[in-house]
């Protein structure tokens, strides 16, 4: 596997401070090079790894995201991200955002997360649902992330119950239930991307999301 470099760290540094489609275009072979190809192998290479994991999870530079910014109804008119991202799905495919792993690196460190981010709330009424109904086996879901030494992640959580579950404002979960994303995290420092142990990373998470996968796959089935 090619690995990310100093100098991949750098491009991204210096495209944060540059970010004009000139210094993009006169720089775009080197990105290539030093940041897109190597971030897609780590995704293959994490994916090999993954192959016989429950579920399983795939990804590879088809599953990157663009570096060009969206800036239509953006107040921030810079034309670049000054990062390199891309998940790892069930199917292979961004097509399937329920469910993954993602991962992003930038000028300076990077992070990993896996689970369900802010999903349409026609689905999250479904997991919502299965919290209630099976309480015990979302129980067993967080005891297996507390013996991981990791949890939930504390954001985008309601202050009020969800319309329809209000008469479940005294359940034991009921703060689960407000959430609006069930994920976990894990910071990735840049030490662990320059000698490759950023697969083990990101690969260990995946293993560990992957009972809250099948989780809320069931409820959403």
């Amino acid at each position: 596997m090619t690995l990310i470099s100093k100098t991949s760290f750098d491009l991204l540094d210096q495209l944060a401070r540059n970010n004009t489609k000139d210094w993009y275009d006169a720089h775009k072979a080197d990105i290539k090079t030093h940041c897109l190809a190597p971030f897609g192998e780590m995704l293959k290479h994490v994916s090999n790894r993954l192959m016989d994991s429950d579920p399983p999870l795939e990804g590879s530079a088809k599953t990157m995201f663009r570096m060009h910014r969206d800036v239509r109804f953006s107040k921030d008119k810079t034309p670049y991200k000054s990062s390199v991202s891309g998940v790892l799905t069930p199917s292979g495919t961004k097509a399937e955002m329920a469910g993954m792993v993602y991962v992003e690196m930038n000028a300076s460190v990077g992070w990993v997360v896996g689970g369900f981010y802010k999903l349409p709330t026609a689905q999250l009424s479904l997991i919502r649902q299965r919290i209630i109904d099976e309480p015990d086996a979302f129980q067993t879901v967080l005891d297996g992330l507390s013996d991981a030494g990791t949890g939930l992640a504390d954001m985008d959580r309601l202050t009020r119950m969800p319309k329809g579950f209000s008469e479940y404002e005294d359940h034991p979960f009921a703060e689960d239930i407000k959430r609006k994303s069930f994920i976990i995290r894990a910071d990735v420092a840049m030490a662990s991307w320059l000698n490759g142990d950023v697969t083990g990373i990101v690969a260990d998470l995946a293993c560990t999301v992957g009972p809250l996968v099948k989780f809320g796959k069931t409820a959403l089935a």
